[in-house]
């Protein structure tokens, strides 16, 4: 875990019998298990617990503790404190999973597990906030192929941008995945990208995404451009637009996508998962089955490309068949 994060004995109410247990898992977390999570798992974590900490802190309540009553009543006044803010349904679930994550690691006793009043309690307070998240603009395959024709392809930050926009469409990879893309991981006569792992991949078998002829084009000759070897497909580009030996980070990327909705006279209107929601509506407007769709964008259900589609098919279903 982060060197500059320190959990001091203040922050737990914590038995006798207790500390050892508390004390040995941490460490077994931060030494054994802390490295094999993903790097967003782990920032997430990190930085809702701190939150959390920082929020008992304030108000004078351990943050963990021997009794579950006691710890009850600190991830009561810290559920009611997010409930008056500004933070959405889903923010507010995956702070609360946080923090019983580690709980869950300390061994202590969970609230959840001891009291049902209060399981009922966070879900009332949950009804108060609106569970659906605004979708990410969708950046479509018309899109991207006007993008081609806009962009300043002689130059790398232009050939870049359009290279990964057109991977990321095609693949329907996440953020995470672009931009741990290694050469090695291109396989051009299948046509596919592999991706060691992934949020769902829970496994570790990873998985191939698809890229066209027109996107392995824009690859080759960013790769001849960046004169690229090996190692990481998408490098950071200094200021004069040298390429570094760094992969691009996740906000370097967003910027990139900021960029794109400028190029397209959209305001900078798009993010990280624009190209998974517009790909999904892509196929869904070319008549790709569902279960195709679903395999593609490697989800374990079709809940996910469903509900990115909802726009789509309330134009084509229920009244609009009728008038």
């Amino acid at each position: 875990m982060n060197a500059n994060i320190t959990i001091s004995k203040h922050d737990f109410a914590i038995d006798d019998a207790d500390k050892q247990t508390v004390i040995s898992n941490l460490l077994e977390l931060r030494d054994d298990v802390w490295q094999t999570m993903s790097k967003n798992t782990r920032k997430a974590y990190q930085q809702d617990f701190d939150q959390y900490l920082a929020f008992c802190r304030e108000n004078g309540m351990p943050a963990m503790a021997s009794d579950w009553r006691v710890t009850k009543e600190s991830c009561k006044a810290y559920l009611k404190f997010m409930i008056s803010g500004p933070l959405g349904h889903h923010s507010i679930k995956r702070k609360l999973a946080s923090i019983r994550f580690f709980i869950g690691i300390s061994e202590l006793p969970d609230p959840w597990k001891h009291s049902k009043l209060f399981t009922k309690f966070v879900s009332g307070q949950l009804k108060q906030k609106p569970a659906a998240q605004k979708q990410a603009k969708p950046l479509k395959l018309g899109d991207v192929q006007k993008l081609n024709r806009t962009l300043e392809l002689t130059t790398l930050l232009g050939l870049r941008d359009a290279a990964l926009i057109n991977v990321a469409l095609d693949t329907l990879f996440r953020a995470s995945n672009i931009v741990d893309i290694e050469l090695k991981h291109i396989d051009w006569d299948a046509k596919t990208i592999f991706t060691p792992k992934s949020k769902t991949d829970q496994s570790g078998e990873g998985f191939y995404g698809y890229i066209s002829d027109e996107t392995a084009g824009l690859l080759k000759r960013w790769i001849e451009q960046a004169n690229l070897f090996d190692g990481f497909l998408f490098r950071k580009l200094s200021p004069k637009q040298t390429v570094q030996a760094e992969p691009m980070q996740y906000q370097a990327l967003l910027k990139r996508y900021d960029a794109v909705g400028m190029a397209l006279d959209n305001k900078g209107a798009f993010t990280c998962h624009s190209t998974r929601t517009g790909g999904v509506l892509t196929m869904m407007e070319a008549g790709v089955p569902m279960a195709d769709i679903v395999l593609s964008g490697h989800w374990k259900s079709e809940a996910m490309p469903i509900r990115y589609g909802q726009q789509y098919q309330a134009s084509k279903t229920g009244m609009a068949k009728v008038r």
